[in-house]
């Protein structure tokens, strides 16, 4: 899994060096960046259920059609809400899991790779999420660095289902 770590060692290996002084410098900054990343990581976690069923409201308040087309790609039953549910749930998680390893390889190689076909096969709206993560940015209470790292990870998110 890419990090920024993991790059800059990889990086120097591939050249049969010793990490640069700059390299050096990337990793320290991320170790002092660290404590913030996992009290926001550990936050999300904490907050994640209320977090999740505020976000599906907020996509149900904007696109009010998602309650009421039927279809396993609408929210109209109890199962589809759930399955919205889980989906905004599982980018989520992968924001706590970039935050915890310092990047966004957790989302490029977990997340990233089919999103595009994954929305087009089962008719899922890139939309949709793109609201959830908004209102999770918006309302997920954190402050300070800890708030800045994990809306660096929610505006990825974002910015790739845009």
């Amino acid at each position: 899994m890419k990090t920024p770590i993991t790059e800059s060692i990889a990086s120097a290996d591939s050249q049969g060096r010793f990490l640069t002084t700059t390299e050096l410098q990337s990793v320290n900054g991320r170790y002092q960046r660290a404590s913030a990343s996992l009290a926001a990581a550990r936050a999300l976690t904490n907050n994640a259920q209320s977090l999740i069923t505020s976000a599906a409201q907020a996509v149900y308040s904007k696109f009010p059609y998602t309650t009421q087309m039927p279809g396993p790609a609408y929210a109209s039953s109890a199962v589809g809400k759930a399955k919205c549910a889980r989906d905004i749930g599982y980018y989520l998680r992968m924001v706590t899991y970039c935050l915890v390893v310092g990047g966004t390889g957790p989302m490029d190689e977990y997340l990233v790779a089919g999103l595009e076909e994954i929305n087009r096969s089962f008719d899922l709206s890139p939309s949709w999420y793109v609201e959830a993560l908004s209102y999770i940015k918006s309302n997920h209470g954190l402050k300070g660095q800890s708030a800045t790292e994990a809306n660096s990870y929610l505006d990825y998110a974002i910015n790739v289902l845009s």
